[in-house]
């Protein structure tokens, strides 16, 4: 299966260095790019891709702003950052947005094919830079559980979601149905006072609820 991607990336040079990168992949194509959020937005409108790879830094609109703006317009269209930017509080930013992935420049080049081939499947993936960085970021949460009082069963929930089962596979784990399994979900983000699932997760791994996702070492 052949995966067209689109890259928007202000610095010409680098775009042309991970250009050539990816298309070394044999099932991955470049089939256009641009560097400013205008271009992006027009280019999509006519060109259809499977991968969004964006800057967060662009002139004018930033990379961010173009990312909430095609979560929006495309939603299914899955959209993988790649930035210089190593602030985590800037990669759960971009995933608050929509973004499936987050990767810094700063990363070897086989992180950010691992990267693009994890998002394609439908994965999310954060670069070992910014995960390592997370547990600092989310530091002041790390008594929530105990302050918040959650249950085993709401702990279980956080786990086997933020570990990367579907709400189907956590219900049937856990006995109980999918109904339920949302409920409890919904119940705990009230709690923590949590939007979503990405951050639900970014909580569940910086205090030690559950395991960092393994595809983040995988090859």
């Amino acid at each position: 299966m052949n995966n067209n991607l689109i890259l928007v990336d202000d610095h010409a040079v680098v775009r042309a260095g991970y250009r050539r990168l990816l298309e070394t992949e044999p099932d991955l194509t470049i089939v256009g790019e641009c560097g400013n959020a205008e271009e992006a937005l027009a280019l999509l409108a006519r060109q259809p891709c499977c991968l969004l790879v964006l800057d967060a830094s662009l002139p004018g609109k930033s990379g961010l702003d173009l990312l909430r703006r095609v979560t929006l317009r495309w939603p299914e269209l899955p959209v993988l950052m790649f930035s210089m930017h190593e602030y985590p509080s800037v990669a759960a930013q971009a995933l608050r947005l929509g973004a499936r992935g987050y990767v810094t420049k700063a990363s070897d080049s086989q992180t950010l094919v691992q990267a693009v081939r994890h998002v394609l499947a439908g994965k999310v993936f954060l670069s070992p830079d910014i995960m390592m960085s997370l547990p600092e970021f989310l530091g002041a949460a790390r008594n929530t559980i105990q302050r918040l009082g959650l249950g085993p069963r709401e702990l279980d929930v956080v786990r086997l979601l933020s570990e990367g089962r579907t709400l189907s596979d956590t219900a049937l784990s856990m006995g109980i149905s999918s109904k339920t399994v949302s409920n409890y979900l919904s119940q705990i983000k009230s709690k923590l006072a949590l939007n979503t699932d990405f951050e639900l997760a970014f909580w569940a791994w910086a205090n030690g609820v559950a395991s960092a996702p393994p595809q983040l070492g995988d090859s």
